[in-house]
């Protein structure tokens, strides 16, 4: 068995691994672009590793872990592994896992938990995680929109009745326009939403520079494609769509929040109506979301004619001294 290496953050490195990512989570944009992105922006403070195995020339496996800045708590990791299809079997997951652990066990604050997510439709992965003790914690099922294909007719109404009710609708790339203060008004509109929505664990507010380098300067923003509800000055509702490097025809569902102050007036459908119509025009065949899977934003894919598709799984294991001795850990 050859040893994990570090990754080495070259081009050639990312090449590669945007190959296994694409061939294992198709869905997901692991464009080269995306994937540096995400490793720019991993916050200052917080710990983060990449190791990747390498088979006969071709990078084959790959696993990260970090200190996850969205729900940082002290002991907690987030875990994520990658296997090439053909190369599943061999070992090498379970190699990554247990490499993982011995480069935790130099770590301090000592490691008390273990985060990670798969999909339904990969059971080796769902396996693999029981036999470790992985608890499923939340499920968030997956959904699409055959663009092309949507009718409007029947929601024809919305859009009139929100903006009857003294709401406007904007698209970011609108709202820069008007106004200067934009993007604190979306940071501050994101968290609020945040802290209503079903999540594995409790979320950690970034500050707000590290919310914008992350958020606006994204490779696969698209101000065009966010659209936010306003009520007299105030960001209170907002859907965000983001473009897909790797699936240049298929937008991605980043966020849809509404303040409670506003919901149940049609808002979240009215701005989901938006971005849909913003694929129609820009010959987009697909959008892609997911929701916990009892989150009403969920039954409104539905409604919408989102077609369910398999969940993402999210999983928890809590690390106790014994098993951190045993590990070697």
């Amino acid at each position: 068995m050859v040893a994990p290496r570090p990754f080495a953050y070259s081009l050639a490195d990312y090449a590669a691994l945007s190959r296994l990512l694409a061939a294992v989570w198709p869905d997901r944009d692991s464009s080269v672009p995306a994937l540096q992105h995400l490793d720019r922006h991993h916050r200052d403070g917080y710990f983060f590793q990449r190791f990747v195995i390498e088979l006969d020339g071709a990078l084959v496996a790959a696993c990260d872990v970090g200190e996850p800045a969205d729900s940082y708590r002290p002991g907690k990791y987030a875990v994520d592994l990658a296997v090439m299809p053909a190369w599943r079997r061999h070992g090498l997951g379970a190699a990554l896992y247990d490499h993982m652990l011995c480069e935790l066990a130099r770590r301090s604050p000592a490691l008390t938990m273990l985060a990670c997510r798969t999909r339904e439709d990969q059971p080796q992965s769902v396996r693999f995680l029981a036999q470790r003790a992985f608890v499923q914690v939340m499920r968030s099922p997956m959904s699409r929109l055959d663009v092309p294909r949507f009718d409007f007719a029947p929601f024809a109404g919305v859009i009139p009745k929100v903006e009857a009710g003294g709401v406007q609708l904007y698209s970011l790339a609108q709202l820069a326009i008007m106004d200067a203060g934009w993007r604190r008004k979306i940071y501050e509109l994101d968290w609020e939403c945040t802290l209503d929505e079903p999540l594995p664990d409790t979320p950690t507010q970034s500050s707000f520079e590290h919310y914008a380098a992350e958020v606006f300067e994204n490779p696969d923003f698209l101000p065009d494609a966010w659209f936010v509800a306003v009520d007299g000055g105030a960001c209170v509702g907002m859907t965000a769509t983001n473009r897909n490097a790797q699936n240049p025809q298929q937008l991605d569902t980043v966020f849809t929040g509404i303040v409670r102050s506003h919901r149940r007036r049609g808002l979240a459908t009215a701005l989901k109506l938006l971005a849909i119509d913003y694929a129609h025009r820009n010959g987009y065949t697909s959008i892609l979301a997911d929701n916990e899977e009892h989150n009403p934003m969920y039954q409104l894919n539905l409604a919408l004619g989102f077609a369910p598709q398999p969940a993402l799984l999210f999983f928890h294991k809590q690390v106790s001294t014994q098993i951190r001795m045993e590990a070697g850990v």
